[in-house]
């Protein structure tokens, strides 16, 4: 029975929601996905391995570049880190999102905090996915990586590392190429929008990574740390968007120290993104250029059962988009976010198996465009105001309590408030159509008079630990006040309705919305080597309706359906084998005002096995068995440049993944 205890303990590491984390500390949403997990599935990037997780769904553009959905909660709503330093993607489309400039060969685990219980960080309105990098152990180390499968996939990676008692460094390299893959149809997904014949087969994605890190040891507790990633991207295919990205570049920086409570963390991101339709046969020619550019810093102090930190970055964020022969037009106008925030985090045991964490957190946040660049004429047009700028100073915080009944049995609680401003793009981005395109959507414009959302969270849960069965279970409920959210504005200001073609937009508007739902995870030893797995998530979006401003759907877009995974796994530490089905359920609560269409459900089967021998790692795998025909429901909808295009998911999928180590 000791045994079986240990191997679930062990097995259940990476998916456990880990309640008690540092001696006295509760963190009620904290889940990690380890990098054995990510090798083990035909993941092409973070966003996709980290569907695994309960909780959490993937959204799917393509090939690769997929965002993460936590709770229901999507892409500004999610505070994404590198070691606690920050990353922005450059689209408008979120073609880039911030996971998207992380590779797998860097990866050491995905920390994931579910709802707003992050104070450490700004932004954290739906969640925190921070990416911690490889730590280099002593000694001369390295790893060596062949992945590839299905659709021409091919992944060589490798890391080398020398590390001392005063000294340690890392060096590693990846590359990642695939051409589009098939669906349960057998055909290639640029078949599914309009590709020109000849990109029908072409290159999906094609990446090159390569990364480094040096740290000196000045003492016990003392600690220099510099780190540099530089990744190329080219010819990645989005048929989920009118545009694709032939040119995707990203820069990451990173100097911290720490001695003794203290820990500071500089660092500096920069994205390039080019995005066109060169590779389409729709008319006109679109293009959009765009660049973000981070500096941040980050100061905490440990002063045992309190900590007290400062957190301080500039965000710039510009792009530039041509239309056909229309003149070029500046769709997010050299917007400067600027945002200091301190935070503190007081922990204290409260009796025999009762403890508690209060955290609480001020910002202020100014949000400026570039008055010459903006297109304030759009602005007002459809919002009667012609602001550039904007300061924002609030409040949030949150109170954690968990509870030890006994070793086998815990109880956790608590409730959050968290505030995110809206970004660059929600005020300030304007592309006045003028006419072409118009017939779905109009002109595309930000509103300068947005709030911030602001979502107050109760989370309760249980955890059981017995000799052979492990069981999570938590429920929660969001109410989102000034929820940012897409409506058709057809206000107009300045001249009547209908005096052109032009009388209508795209734009962002607050809203009040609630989400609730709840996880189940459960693994039982069947023996000491065989283990049954089940796992389900259910999220419920809704958002108070308002005819007055064309919002009569009370269904919020983009929320994912239930999803439920079932698996048997047969694992010696050696070795091991599986089969799993992962289903997910219709999706008829789906936004109507923005044309969001009913998904049906779909179950699929997995296989994967693996075995170590000696330093080597060998890991096979079968995804979509029965070459299912499927969409998942997070597969079309983005605007400004969506292609009202579902994009299916792959077909039948073999996979191979060999790790060397030395």
């Amino acid at each position: 029975m000791r045994k079986v205890g240990l191997l679930l303990a062990t097995f259940h590491l990476a998916l456990a929601q880990e309640v008690l984390l540092e001696e006295i500390e509760v963190k009620a949403k904290r889940e990690t996905v380890t990098e054995q997990e990510v090798l083990e599935s035909f993941a092409k990037d973070p966003a996709e391995a980290l569907s695994i997780v309960e909780g959490v769904w993937k959204l799917r553009k393509g090939g690769i570049a997929n965002d993460v959905v936590i709770r229901g909660f999507g892409g500004r709503n999610i505070t994404v880190l590198f070691d606690g330093a920050r990353i922005q993607g450059a689209c408008p489309n979120r073609m880039d999102p911030p996971l998207f400039h992380v590779d797998f060969s860097e990866v050491e685990e995905i920390e994931i905090i579910k709802g707003p219980f992050d104070v450490r960080n700004y932004g954290s309105l739906g969640g925190t996915v921070n990416v911690v990098t490889v730590r280099p152990r002593k000694g001369f180390r390295g790893k060596l990586n062949l992945g590839s499968g299905s659709f021409s996939y091919f992944n060589p990676s490798f890391n080398i590392s020398y590390g001392r008692e005063k000294f340690y460094w890392v060096l590693g390299y990846s590359y990642r190429y695939s051409k589009p893959y098939k669906t349960g149809e057998g055909k290639r997904f640029t078949e599914y929008t309009n590709y020109k014949p000849e990109y029908v087969n072409s290159t999906a994605f094609s990446i090159n990574t390569i990364w480094t890190k040096a740290g000196f040891m000045f003492s016990k507790d003392s600690k220099l740390e510099l780190s540099y990633t530089a990744q190329r991207i080219r010819d990645v295919l989005y048929p989920y968007l009118m545009m694709d990205s032939p040119e995707d570049n990203a820069d990451r920086l990173s100097l911290t120290l720490k001695h003794g409570g203290l820990k500071l963390n500089t660092y500096y991101s920069y994205v390039y993104h080019l995005m066109d339709s060169s590779k389409r046969t729709a008319t006109p020619f679109m293009e959009t250029v765009a660049r973000s550019k981070i500096y941040g810093i980050k100061a905490e102090y440990d002063l045992g059962r309190f900590s007290l930190g400062l957190e301080a970055f500039s965000w710039n964020w510009r792009a530039r988009t041509r239309m056909g022969t229309m003149p070029a037009q500046n769709t997010i106008p050299d917007v400067e976010t600027i945002d200091l925030g301190v935070f503190g985090e007081y922990r204290k045991r409260l009796g025999k198996g009762l403890k508690l964490v209060l955290g609480f957190r001020l910002d202020t946040t100014r949000t400026k465009a570039d008055e010459n660049k903006a297109n304030t004429a759009l602005y007002y047009r459809y919002h009667g105001t012609k602001s550039t700028s904007r300061r924002d100073t609030y409040p949030s915080g949150n109170v954690q309590l968990s509870y030890e009944l006994s070793e086998d049995l815990q109880f956790f609680g608590g409730v959050g408030y968290s505030v995110r401003v809206p970004d660059a793009q929600e005020r300030y981005f304007a592309l006045d159509r003028m006419g072409v395109m118009e017939t779905r959507y109009g002109d595309w414009v930000g509103n300068p008079d947005l709030k911030p959302s602001k979502n107050t969270e109760i989370d309760l849960g249980v955890r059981l630990r017995t000799g052979r069965v492990s069981a999570d279970l938590s429920v929660f409920y969001s109410f989102v006040k000034d929820f940012v959210t897409l409506y058709n504005d057809t206000t107009v200001y300045g001249s009547p309705a209908g005096a052109d073609s032009d009388d209508k937009a795209r734009s962002y508007t607050n809203v009040d919305a609630n989400f609730y739902g709840g996880e189940l995870s459960v693994t039982v030893a069947v023996t000491d080597t065989l283990f049954l797995e089940m796992g389900s998530s259910y999220i419920r979006g809704k958002k108070e309706t308002d005819p007055s401003r064309n919002i009569t759907d009370e269904d919020i877009a983009e929320i994912p359906p239930m999803k439920g995974r079932l698996a048997l796994r047969y694992d010696t530490g050696a070795y091991f084998a599986q089969v799993e089905g992962i289903f997910q359920a219709t999706q008829d609560k789906v936004d109507s005002d923005l044309g969001e269409e009913k998904t049906p459900g779909w179950g699929v089967v997995n296989i994967k096995a693996g075995a170590e021998i000696g330093r080597a790692r060998l890991l096979l795998g079968v995804e979509n068995l029965f070459d299912k025909f499927y969409y998942e429901h997070l597969s079309y909808l983005r605007d400004p440049f969506s292609a009202g295009t579902k994009v299916p998911e792959p077909g039948r999928s073999f996979y191979v993944n060999l790790i060397y180590n030395f």
